[in-house]
């Protein structure tokens, strides 16, 4: 019934029944409080849970941890979290996980030294599950967990023997952020991109991409690099991000070529992320061999890549303005997708005067027209960009209608267009 039947009645009645002297009883009575979750979080039932964490059972233990967990921070008090910290040191097996998952789920309010100091020798803890639980709770704490102690214990369990440990430490320094960026950690991170199973290569991606400016380095780079041509595609997903997130700083030669060669990958979903890393790079990107190589993927059979591809060269700006670009933009005009219509649009306003053929002109035109009002916008708004170039009698005239244009947008974009007009 769960939360249904949290009347003060069911409640006081479960209560009770946590004293009683069956261990399957007061087992029992954990778990419906557990279902309950935070309505069932009152003083009267805190309390109780508290000293079934005392119970000479260790089912009731571990029951009674799942169920305070499930109460979040509303079971946050100092008593329950102290309680938990001593279930850390349980006997117990199964008691010792749902302390450290339920610590996990109270999140920030328990990321105090007591608290953070008894994770941290649950990192070393004989089973392995009871470790990558304790990985979890510190990465649920972010920042606030951040302390020297905390980071080399994670760094550490970068070389655990059980994977999911391996993995969950590699989340939890990425929940971290900034503040877990040290060499060390940089360098465990890098190891990890090494790693025999996939799941750690793809965490330890994801942790470098949360790092932001200060993952920078040569060595974090060239792994990304490596990552790309990685066997496993989620890898060469979370290494796009990666360098996504460094950003700039990350358009180095290496980086470019890599992405170039990511262009051709088999898995769509890489082929997107590498489009959304260009942009992000911007003009520094604009050589020709990423241009050659975007040029290409307009083409692609995936929908999402194409249109992606025009808004990385509207990204690039005048630099990604030649000829065969500024053709393969005005055949996009015509395609079968809005999004691909509407990303060609933007990327010749944002070339500017350099796209102002009269190939590029008569394209718009014709898009001014476009079934989907975000497309005519676009291509009003890309007639103001062009400037006077563009100021033919056919678009002035097209202009002028478009003021009473159904569509707010596309009003509002037409008066835009015309004021830039006036003002070039």
């Amino acid at each position: 019934m769960g939360k249904k039947a949290a009347t003060n009645e069911v409640i006081d009645g479960l209560i009770n029944a946590l004293r009683d002297v069956d261990a399957g009883v007061g087992w029992r009575a954990c778990q419906a409080l557990e279902k309950m979750g935070e309505k069932a979080a009152t003083n009267e039932v805190i309390n109780g849970l508290i000293n079934a964490l005392r119970n000479v059972h260790a089912d009731v233990r571990w029951r009674a941890c799942k169920a305070l967990g499930e109460m979040g921070e509303k079971a946050a008090t100092d008593e329950v979290i102290n309680e938990l910290v001593n279930a850390l040191r349980d006997v117990d097996v199964y008691v010792r996980r749902n302390a450290c998952q339920a610590l996990r789920k109270v999140g920030e309010k328990a990321a105090l030294n007591g608290v953070i100091n008894g994770l941290v020798n649950a990192l070393r803890d004989v089973h392995a599950d009871v470790r990558w639980d304790a990985c979890g709770a510190l990465g649920k704490m972010g920042e606030k967990a951040a302390t020297n102690e905390v980071i080399n214990g994670l760094v550490n369990a970068l070389l655990d023997v059980d994977v999911y440990v391996r993995r969950n430490a590699c989340g939890a320094l990425g929940k971290m952020g900034e503040k877990a960026a040290t060499n060390e950690v940089i360098n465990g991170l890098v190891n990890a991109l090494r790693d025999f199973d996939a799941g750690v290569r793809w965490d330890a991606c994801e942790a470098l991409g949360k790092m932001d400016e200060k993952a920078v380095t040569n060595e974090v780079i060239n792994g990304l690099v490596n990552a790309l041509r990685d066997i496993d595609v989620y890898v060469r997903r979370y290494a796009c991000e990666a360098l996504g997130n460094v950003g700039e700083k990350a358009a180095t030669n290496e980086v470019i070529n890599g992405l170039v060669n990511a262009l051709r990958d088999v898995d769509g979903g890489v082929r997107r992320r590498i489009y959304e890393v260009l942009k992000r790079m911007d003009e520094k990107a604009a050589t020709n061999e990423v241009i050659n190589g975007v040029v290409n993927a307009l083409r692609d059979v995936d929908a999402g890549v194409g249109w992606r591809a025009w808004q990385a060269f509207g990204e690039m700006g005048e630099k990604a303005a030649t000829n065969e670009v500024i053709n393969g933009l005005v055949n996009a005009l015509r395609d079968t997708d809005a999004g691909v219509r509407r990303c060609a649009c933007e990327a010749l306003r944002r070339m500017g005067e350099k796209a102002a053929t009269n190939e590029v002109i008569n394209g718009h035109i014709n898009a001014l027209l476009d079934v989907n009002a975000s497309v005519g916008c676009r291509a009003w708004q890309a007639f103001g960009e062009i400037g006077e170039k563009a100021a033919t009698n056919e678009v002035i005239n097209g202009l002028v209608n478009a003021l009473w244009d159904a569509d707010a947008d596309v009003r509002r974009c037409a008066y835009e267009a015309l004021g830039i007009m006036v003002e070039k």
